[in-house]
């Protein structure tokens, strides 16, 4: 002790100040970035990167640590005094004495420790930033100074400082210093929020206060939460859903209607009920919602009657009288956790659909009851592990109170009523309790008329004190590990050994002194109970480890009886499943949550035999030994603490995210723990004392003396024994002993919020001390693991969490053991080889990155390494984004194993190593680096440790109901609830995709877990706009067929919408003008001036013969590619900068050669004309992947002599194909409908098998080597002009297009057997095609950005053009910037009042397939007005009819097809040309119904419950991914939306005749057409 006391004298304190404070002049500015850098002039001796403290005012009251940008030069600064330029915005944020005041006090830092911060909040709002993103994001931080409110500005992320917190104090400061150990979390104003209000039967009961707890919910809780939103500018994107749970008065399946009976479902004990949820808002975002909160109540005034007689309703009388009656559940049986899944499902798939103003996502459940919920234990891990591995915020807001025990509380259901009940501590949870109201009522100062008298309660029965000193506490050992070799040898054992008579006695000495106290009685059914002590064999006895029991321990009953008691006192809690019997007893039980196997202890029957399976008990004389596959703790949630759990790494999952407070344990400012008599300020130091009072891992037992005592306990061979306090006594008692030599705790340790256990021994003279390991515990109750709990705490709301929900953190810090790894683990590992790119011209010149500070960091490419951890750090990224944390200090053996498996194989390693973990997976990622290898080729080691025993539970079958917005209809639903299988991802073919980006032998597939979005290209009506509409001027129903010239107009402008996303530019002089069909759009014939372009010289034109070509001849050719490269009339040429010269746009140069050529009339001949110049070798697709000449926005070039070996690898344009667009089709399909076809002109379907048995004719070929083919089943038949077949293949795939009409159905049912003599495989017609996007034009980020796009393959007028963006580790804000100028950009193609086109959003999923929350609205079509005019045609052309019928009424109301060719299996919906609705028709003719919604159609009204074949309708929803960047005049806002579905449905229920009306004007159209056609027909013969 004395040497300790001496190093601290002799050490001397390093000064925190460097010289004395001189005044300085300060001028704030305003900088080009977010926030300006702090410039210093010379004079005041400060370099780049000190700190020094600025003094706002003259008291020091407002200090701020600031960071030297950049050294002024004198360029800038002329002053003679010192002067120090610092950003604006903080005379904003800080008071300031006065803005006249020009010098403040400054002061050099020598020492920037003691201004260190441990935690940083950063709040970011409508940004989408990914947990790579973030982690990108903290790294640039490191080493900077921030202040409140400081605007931040890395690669194109934007953010604010947030909360600045110190360690070990629970207040916030204005600034500090970042350092690598600073915590970084993010939270968000604009996040995804679903709110869940639980409608129980208490809703209806009163509070103390008189309100009822729906008034509590509503005009309480939901208004203070929305009025913080709205003063804190929250954006968040809300749905809104009430759920319950109805049982029903029945004994059997037979009690109800037979059309019901398959939607009902069966508890354990054996009630039948049924789950309804009703959606009031869905992903609604509004800058104020306390309006909202009228239609709330309105919902809610008459929802408990209708949710019990909904069925009565609906169903016919006979089967309403026989449907039994319904009473909405408690909260405790409520369908909670199923309601938790069902979120967990929709935020998993948060990586579809993608918005890039989101962040964050949170689970918030409102519920009248006190916390405690009735649960399945399976269901229970399935949602601990869902809610954890996806990083939700899950929070419960309790309106009841707060009982005294620990809570949430979790009660597991039993099936055999004999056992015990079990419990459990959701630590995963966020539990708040509402405890005021604001709602006015008269009962808030309400006075009773008699008093109570505090007399009656006796000896203060209700102090803390007694009631926390009334809960029997048992001891806590940790068992022995057992690996699987000794379990075996164990299992198979015949003998057993008893303990010896030295322990008996022991016990009973323990037992007289009182050492093991008995508990208090409770109620038991049977027989009275003894407190029980099981101890462990000492390593000599028993080498094998087996765990030995003695059979006559002291204090045992023997009457059998006792250990199968049903005990009714929900104190004694049971220690085994539901299905296995219980002891009565205390006995000793072990750490819970473990990895390994572990040994709990059963009675069982005497007649067992000892030499058994290994899935049957031990014989150890009346005492039995199981091993559990996922043994738990017993929990006491009257004293949570008493119990010790491992510290896995799902009880840290959150930790980063609070700040430090006293002690070094996590501070919760909802958590309130007040003492008897204590004012405000005592408030901290009570925490302090009762957090040392329950200290997690502590070693000793705390008593009344102060005294620790200890428990002798043997141990096994490398086995401790820990021991815990017996009990935990109120603050309140004593004060807390602070000695450092006698308390041996774990906090001394430099991890904050790790614990460790020191073993101990009771002192005795026959024992010996022995050397004892460290391992982390945690208290079972609580988010962290550390955080004390007693039952005078007081639960408040976290309003933080509520209103701006903090994301996943990136780093924790609980590592995994090594006992753990070695027993329970797989290890393997792999290594990654990936060769750099070659250095761009810019990224040569390239030596500057910005940093958040708005300072300049330097950028060395060109240095091998570097560009090295670039890739090394993608991985990272990629992990992270995937939901995997960093742990921040990499264990000593882990470290080294993974030194020595890359040394094996003959590396080096480097400092560039981290270890990640989600779940129980850890990776490690090494970047080596080998001998005789070149510096372009990254070498990366990865190491993955995956669990041997998968926790996989099975999948919950959920039949449930669910009425969407708008709905008046609670529609069946049913969705698997599973957990998704981390250990079966394949790390290694994502490795090579990120390292690769995509250009690897791997691209991305829909089984990978990747980012995606989809947008939609919409053409914009002149006539048919959303202000008519509003305004009443236009109907709804009045959008008429696309004019001959609109139709073509949409495909020039298509071209230039295309030259914009692939940011070409034309280099001829005077050809900024577009090119234009030189058709006539009316009879599709050569115009006579289409040569007289304002572009174009005034001289004459230049024309060449098509004959001379065609005819090779040379001279005619070469002055043919002259004419292509002339610079006043040539090809207009595009260019960037990667293609080659004179390249060019297919279509262009087909218009091109109709202007230049007498004897091209149309687009077929010009179309041969540069095929066969193609064929020749005369002109070359730019990315090599195209043999044929395509019609339609295709790039070629003019072969030379210097691009002759030119080949471009990669694919970096998008190329689409025009379909039918020659010549003009309609899109409303009268004749169609006229002749009952069930297929129309649009789109056009085709078979997507996976083979196609097709036949090849032998030696049949063509002069141009073009193959004819007929396929078997006669589906398709590919034909060019020449009715020949060309194949190509694009992105490995095989193509099979023509010209005019690249699919045409045909029929082979003439094809001889003869033709039938090869069969080989059809190649499947490309629908979709990708190309690389250059996310990073502007060169923000420090990294290759890299993103896929995959469009469609085909493009019409009449169809939507789909263009889904997918990407693994891009920077979100450059790929949303990016998206966000396209669409700003496609809105002025031509100008301001010639808008085209509008680039919008729209879901993956449109209809719900997947999302359990979210549905469709069902519109049914009345159809018996039609009954009469359905009458002459046979049934099967009825359903025809009426099924194009609905397709014409869908396009009247503006909604234009999906896509212009899909497949046959393939559903085809339509959207809005307003981008705000999509339109699902319910046809079996057009559509592949949904596979997991059932159909609801709607009875044919003659009260049978039967539906009719001509009942037809359809589905409706909303875009819920056009938020409010999104919106514009060509949108619309909500009230539009709503007056188009309010005339949709009085349409189609034949509202003043509407739909009659409209049968009969399509009727006689179509008339009109079949006449037409008849005459055509004629003149043909």
């Amino acid at each position: 002790m004395e040497s300790t006391n001496t190093s601290n004298v002799i050490e001397p304190e390093k000064p925190v100040f460097e010289g004395n404070p001189f005044k300085c002049r300060v001028v704030f500015t305003r900088g080009t970035n977010p926030s300006a850098l702090t410039i210093v002039s010379p004079k005041t001796n400060l370099a780049k990167g000190d700190l020094f403290v600025i003094s706002l005012n003259d008291d020091d009251t407002q200090k701020l640590v600031m960071q030297v940008d950049r050294l002024d030069d004198e360029r800038l600064i002329q002053s003679p005094h010192p002067e120090i330029h610092i950003d604006e915005s903080i005379k904003k944020t800080f008071s300031v004495i006065s803005f006249m005041m020009s010098h403040y006090m400054v002061q050099k830092i020598a020492d920037k420790q003691p201004f260190s911060l441990y935690l940083v909040e950063i709040q970011v709002k409508e940004q989408y930033f990914s947990r790579g993103d973030m982690w990108r994001f903290a790294r640039k931080l490191h080493n900077t100074t921030v202040y409140l409110k400081k605007t931040l500005d890395i690669f194109g992320m934007r953010a604010t400082v947030y909360g600045l917190w110190i360690p070990e104090h629970p207040y916030r400061v204005s600034s500090g210093y970042i350092t690598k150990d600073t915590k970084i979390v993010f939270r968000s104003l604009s996040a995804c929020c679903t709110i869940f209000l639980q409608m129980s039967k208490e809703m209806w009961d009163f509070d103390h206060q008189g309100d009822t707890y729906y008034e509590k919910a509503v005009d309480g809780f939901l208004f203070d939460l929305f009025t913080r939103w709205k003063t804190m500018s929250c954006q968040h994107d809300v749905t809104m859903t009430l759920f319950s749970r109805v049982f029903y008065d029945a004994k059997s399946l037979d009690d109800f209607p037979e059309s019901l009976r398959r939607d009902i479902n069966k508890d354990h004990r054996g009630r039948f009920y049924e789950d309804f949820y009703r959606v009031i808002y869905q992903n609604e975002r509004y800058d104020d919602w306390t309006p909202r909160l009228a239609k709330i109540k309105q919902v809610l005034v008459n929802y408990k009657d209708d949710l019990v007689n909904y069925h009565k309703k609906q169903l016919s009388k006979s089967e309403a009288d026989k449907m039994p009656n319904g009473t909405i559940s408690s909260a405790a049986d409520g369908n909670y956790l199923e309601t938790l899944n069902l979120s967990a499902s929709v935020f998993e798939r948060h990586f579809i659909d993608r918005p890039f103003d989101r962040l964050g996502q949170m689970s918030l459940v409102i519920t009248p009851g006190a916390g405690v919920f009735e649960v399945d234990r399976e269901l229970t891990n399935m949602t601990k592990q869902r809610v954890l591995d996806n990083g939700i915020g899950s929070d419960l807001v309790c309106l009841g109170e707060q009982p005294l025990f620990a809570v949430p509380l979790f009660k597991f259901v039993k099936a055999d009523l004999n056992t015990a009940d079990d419990y459990q501590i959701p630590h995963w949870m966020n539990l708040s309790y509402y405890h005021t109201s604001t709602v006015k009522t008269s009962f808030k100062r309400f006075i009773p008329r008699l008093s109570f008298n505090p007399n009656r309660i006796k000896g203060g029965m209700l102090d803390v004190k007694n009631v926390m000193n009334s809960i029997t506490e048992e001891l806590f050992s940790k068992p022995v590990h057992l690996s699987m070799e000794e379990y075996d040898a164990q299992v198979f054992r015949t003998t057993t050994t008893t303990k010896g008579a030295t322990e008996q006695a022991c016990f009973a000495d323990r037992v007289a002194k009182g050492e093991a106290r008995k508990a208090r009685r409770r109620n038991i059914t049977m027989g009275p109970t003894h407190p029980v002590l099981v101890e462990e064999e000492e390593p000599s006895r028993e080498p094998t480890g087996m765990l030995i029991i003695n059979n006559k321990i002291a204090g045992i009953n023997e009457d059998l009886r006792i250990f199968n008691t049903n005990i009714k006192d929900d104190i004694v809690l049971s220690t085994s499943h539901a299905t296995s019997a219980n002891i009565s007893g205390y006995l000793s039980y072990n750490n819970a949550y473990n990895q390994s196997p572990q040994v709990l202890f059963y009675p069982q029957s005497f007649s067992r035999a000892a030499a058994q399976s290994a899935d049957t008990y031990f014989l150890t004389s009346h005492l039995y030994a199981r091993m559990q596959p996922r043994p738990k703790a017993l929990t006491n949630p009257f004293a949570p603490a008493s119990i010790r759990i491992p510290m896995v790494p799902g009880r840290r999952r959150w930790a980063h995210t609070f700040p430090i407070g006293p002690n070094k344990i996590p501070w919760h400012f909802h958590h309130l723990r007040e003492r008897e008599n204590a004012v405000k300020r005592e408030i901290i130091a009570s925490i302090t004392t009762c957090a040392h009072l329950v200290l997690p891992g502590t070693s000793k037992r705390i008593t009344n003396s102060l005294k620790s005592k200890r428990i002798n306990q043997h141990s096994k061979t490398t086995s401790e024994i820990s021991s815990r306090p017996k009990r935990i006594v109120s603050p309140s008692n004593f004060e807390m002993r602070r000695d450092t030599i006698e308390r041996k705790d774990s906090f001394i340790d430099d991890n904050r919020t790790n614990v460790t256990n020191v073993n101990t021994k009771k002192s005795n003279a026959d024992s010996s001390s022995k050397p004892k390991k460290e391992k982390s515990e945690a208290i079972i109750w609580g988010p962290t693991g550390v955080e004390p709990w007693s039952a005078s705490m007081i639960t408040g709301i976290d309003w933080k969490s509520l209103s701006i929900p903090a994301s996943l953190p990136t780093t924790f810090d609980v590592a995994p053991l090594e006992e753990y790894l070695k027993h329970d683990y797989t290890y393997n590992s792999y290594q990654l080889l990936a060769i750099l790119p070659p250095l761009t011209d810019f990224e040569r010149k390239r030596k500057h990155v910005h940093t958040g500070s708005g300072n300049q960091e330097k950028l060395i490419l060109s240095d091998p390494l570097e560009r090295h951890k670039l890739v090394f750090d993608e991985l990272i990224d990629h992990r992270l984004s995937q939901g995997f944390q960093v742990i921040m200090e990499i264990p000593p053996h882990i470290e080294k194993l993974m030194i020595e498996k890359i040394r094996l194989v003959g590396h080096k390693p480097t400092d560039c190593n981290r270890l990640l973990n989600i779940g129980r997976i850890y990776h490690t990622i090494s970047l080596i680096t080998e001998e005789n290898r070149s510096q372009d080729t990254v070498v990366i080691t990865v190491q993955q440790f995956k669990p041997q025993y998968v926790f996989q539970p099975k999948p919950v079958h959920y039949k449930y109901r669910y009425q969407c917005p708008d709905s008046s209809y609670y529609d069946p639903a049913k969705y698997d609830l599973q957990i998704e299988s981390l250990e079966s991802v394949g790390w290694n073919i994502l490795d090579d995709i990120v390292c690769t980006h995509g250009t690897g032998g791997y691209k991305l597939s829909d089984t990978m877990k990747y980012w995606r979005t989809r947008l939609v290209l919409m053409p914009v009506s002149r006539d048919y706009t959303i202000k008519n509409i509003e305004s009443g001027q236009t109907k709804c129903d009045s959008r008429q067929e696309m004019s001959h010239e609109d139709f073509f107009l949409y495909i020039e402008h298509f071209i230039r919408f295309l030259v914009m996303l692939n940011k070409l530019t034309h280099i001829r002089t005077g050809s900024n003008e577009f090119f234009h069909r030189p058709l006539d759009p009316l009879t599709n014939t050569k115009r006579i001036d289409c040569h007289k372009r304002p572009a174009k010289h005034s001289t004459s034109c230049k024309t060449f013969k098509l004959t001379d070509i065609i005819s090779e001849n040379t001279s005619s050719i070469n002055s043919f590619l002259a004419l292509l490269r002339d610079e006043q009339q040539g090809l207009p040429f595009v260019k960037d900068s990667i293609l080659p010269e004179y390249s060019f746009i297919a279509i262009e140069a087909i218009w091109w050669s109709m202007e230049h050529c007498e004897d091209i009339q149309d687009e077929k001949t010009a179309l041969l004309l540069f095929r066969t110049l193609c064929e020749r070798g005369y002109i070359r697709h730019c990315t090599c992947t195209e043999d044929l000449f395509r019609f339609g926005f295709f790039l070629y070039f003019i072969v030379t002599d210097k691009t002759r070996n030119f080949r471009l690898d990669s694919n970096d344009y998008a190329e689409v194909e025009f379909h039918q667009t020659q010549n003009y089709i309609p899109s409303m399909d009268y004749l169609g409908f006229g002749e009952c076809k069930p297929m129309r002109l649009l789109p056009k379907l085709i078979d997507n098998p996976q083979s196609i048995p097709r036949t090849t004719r032998l030696g049949a070929s063509n002069v141009n080597g073009n193959i004819n083919f007929t396929t078997v089943n006669g589906n398709i038949n590919s034909t060019n002009i020449n009715g020949n077949i060309n194949f190509t293949t694009v992105d490995g795939n095989i193509s099979s297009t023509n010209v005019n009409e690249n699919i045409n159905s045909t029929n082979v049912n003439n094809t001889t057997e003869d033709d039938l003599l090869i069969k080989q495989e059809v190649p499947s017609i490309i629908l979709k095609r990708s190309c690389n996007v250059d996310v990073d034009p502007k060169h923000i980020s420090d990294r290759r950005e890299w993103a896929v796009a995959q469009h469609h393959a085909y493009y019409n007028p009449h169809c939507l053009f789909e263009l889904e963006i997918r990407w693994l580790v891009s920077t979100s804000c450059i790929l949303g910037d990016l998206i966000t100028n396209w669409s700003q950009r496609t809105g002025t193609i031509l100008d301001s009042n010639h808008v085209a086109f509008h680039l919008i959003p729209i879901p993956c999923d449109p209809f719900a397939e997947f999302d359990p929350l979210r549905g469709p609205i069902y519109i049914k079509m009345e159809t018996s007005c039609l009954s009469d005019k359905l009458a002459d045609l046979p049934e099967e052309d009825r359903v025809l009819q009426l099924n194009i019928f609905q397709e014409l009424i869908v396009k009247r109301y503006g909604f234009i097809l999906n896509a212009c060719v899909s497949y046959k299996d393939e559903n085809i919906y339509y959207v809005h040309i307003s981008g705000g609705m999509l339109v699902y028709i319910l046809s079996d003719v057009y559509n592949v119904h949904c596979n997991r919604r059932s159909i609801r159609v709607a009875s044919s009204g003659t009260g049978d419950g039967q539906s009719s074949p001509l009942d037809c309708g359809f589905y409706w929803c909303w875009n819920f991914c056009l938020g409010k960047r999104w919106r514009s005049s060509q949108t619309g806002e909500e009230k539009y939306q709503d007056i188009m579905l309010a005339d949709f449905r009085a349409f189609c229920a034949n509202d003043k005749n509407r739909l009659v009306n409209f049968w009969n004007e399509v009727n006689k159209l179509a008339n009109k057409e079949m006449a037409e056609k008849t005459t055509n027909t004629r003149k043909l013969r």
